[in-house]
């Protein structure tokens, strides 16, 4: 098996969950860019910069030092989907509402590395569904990875495939997962 070297990770979404996954890869040193949507009002990345301050704020605390808040990149989906090619890993992490995350997929699939991984943190929703959304191109490099809350905390991940999904990306993915993340899987 060839080692999945991941030098950086794309996280989208920073709600609750994106936001603490974003914390526990800068907490093993992984470089991570968060994304969301452009602020309305503000600086443009102002919904990315109140998460990141969220995060030092938060109890039991998704950082093990508040300075690494400062590791995390910040990114929006209007300015900044180049950022997605330096990525080897992207977790998708918004809202649990099927047509947002197609309409993010149709947004990002242009964008996303040829050799870079995309996963859903998705717990109720389809993976199988939300894979039938994707680019033929990107299907083999889909699956769900489902962080439990809080992602520091919880020992455990969930890697769920799809009838597309390359079984090298799920062994990839756990490797990286249990050796990177200290996750069992």
């Amino acid at each position: 098996m060839s080692r999945f070297n991941v030098k950086k990770v794309a996280v989208l979404g920073a709600g609750v969950m994106g936001a603490q996954i974003a914390a526990h890869l800068v907490n093993v040193r992984v470089p991570v860019v968060l994304f969301d949507l452009a602020a309305k009002e503000g600086p443009k990345n102002g919904i990315v910069l109140r998460a990141i301050d969220n995060l030092k704020k938060l109890k039991p605390a998704p950082l093990g030092d508040v300075a690494d808040a400062g590791l995390i990149e910040v990114a929006n989906y209007e300015d900044d989907l180049a950022k997605l090619g330096d990525c080897d890993l992207v977790i998708e992490a918004i809202a649990e509402r099927m047509d947002w995350k197609l309409d993010l997929y149709k947004k990002i699939a242009p964008h996303v590395a040829k050799h870079a991984i995309l996963a859903s943190n998705t717990s109720g929703l389809s993976i199988t569904k939300l894979s039938d959304a994707l680019p033929e191109q990107l299907k083999p490099r889909f699956c769900g990875i489902h962080f439990f809350n809080p992602p520091r905390y919880m020992k455990l991940v969930e890697l769920i495939n799809t009838p597309t999904t390359e079984p090298l990306v799920l062994d990839q993915l756990e490797a990286f997962v249990t050796s990177t993340l200290g996750k069992g899987v």
